[in-house]
């Protein structure tokens, strides 16, 4: 590999399609990429997953992301050996919580030594993370607590949108009372600060109420006026383009024509419905030390084991980590 960055790409929870969709990704064009790509997880269930749905594809268990041989058909993998043959598929449990935290764990490390240039996650369960005694409720938390990261939000971008969130899994009866200026205004800084290191030297963002019509003149809410639009005049005090609270319906109607940068929404299907509706996305965390990318689909127990999982989103995904990575060596 010479000096090509490497993605380290986690699998998961061991449960759910993580190894599937890895070893599919690895029968087709997926290395054509220009970084080099190490799985942490289980050396032992890939070998399982690959003899029954593609034979071709090599395990190859190696200790560090510097031995890796990155040829086409062979996947490298730092074998945390943490899944026993007694785990049932398909289903949450404290096992599959345990090796899921351990191999995101193990990434977190090699991507702070700079090991690695970027992180792709397999998706995880959170029910199962419960079990194992990890009571973060998802990959965002998960990933800033590891980093010691007290900024960081998550985005989907999709083909012609970007989200962000100010919150992210919360209970729909939660999300008023966890909405601040502060913590609006960090959403805003954090995107553009990204958008300006990857996409574009003046970004526009745009900013939507947490409110129908956005609390139209308080009729509908106070949140709008006491917490929003005064993160927005600070940001845009300090030279950030960012407009808004728009409302949410009629802003994502005209988003795309209007091509904004980003969309900062405040609450999690609030953006995630229609960046999704926009085509297949890709899960991009936002004020962490590290790069990572992840697929935008859950563990889908219900299909493991019948060789139904589609790899597409994981290589996406993947292809984002590398573009990311590319931007982000041009600039060191």
């Amino acid at each position: 590999m010479g000096t090509s960055p490497i993605i380290a790409l986690t699998m998961g929870d061991p449960a759910g399609i993580g190894p599937e969709i890895i070893v599919k990704a690895f029968q087709d064009e997926i290395l054509t990429i220009e970084s080099g790509i190490v799985v942490i997880g289980d050396a032992n269930t890939l070998k399982k997953t690959a003899r029954e749905i593609a034979p071709e594809v090599l395990i190859h268990s190696i200790d560090s992301p510097e031995k890796g041989w990155y040829q086409p058909c062979t996947i490298d993998v730092i074998d945390l050996n943490n899944v026993s043959d007694a785990l049932l598929i398909g289903r949450p449990s404290a096992e599959g919580g345990r090796a899921s935290y351990e191999a995101i764990e193990k990434a977190v490390e090699l991507a702070l030594k700079d090991e690695v240039a970027a992180i792709t996650t397999c998706p995880i369960n959170k029910k199962s993370l419960h079990l194992a005694g990890h009571s973060l409720p998802g990959h965002t938390e998960l990933l800033g607590h590891l980093t010691n990261s007290k900024e960081s939000t998550l985005m989907m971008e999709g083909n012609s949108l970007r989200v962000v969130l100010v919150t992210t899994h919360l209970p729909l009866d939660q999300v008023k009372s966890q909405i601040s200026e502060e913590k609006v205004l960090q959403a805003i800084r954090l995107t553009h600060d990204w958008l300006q290191k990857h996409v574009t030297e003046v970004p526009r963002i745009a900013v939507v109420g947490l409110n129908p019509h956005s609390g139209d003149g308080g009729i509908f809410g106070q949140e709008e006026t006491e917490f929003i639009l005064p993160a927005l005049k600070t940001a845009q005090r300090d030279g950030i383009q960012a407009s808004g609270p728009h409302p949410a319906d009629a802003l994502f109607a005209r988003a795309a024509s209007e091509k904004y940068d980003a969309v900062i929404c405040m609450y999690h299907d609030q953006g995630m419905i229609p960046v999704k509706m926009d085509g297949m996305g890709v899960n991009i965390t936002l004020g962490l030390p590290i790069l990572r990318t992840s697929v935008d689909h859950g563990t889908a127990f219900d299909i493991v084991g019948r060789n139904k999982a589609c790899p597409e989103n994981l290589k996406l995904a993947l292809k984002t980590a590398d573009r990311l990575s590319q931007s982000t060596l041009s600039m060191k």
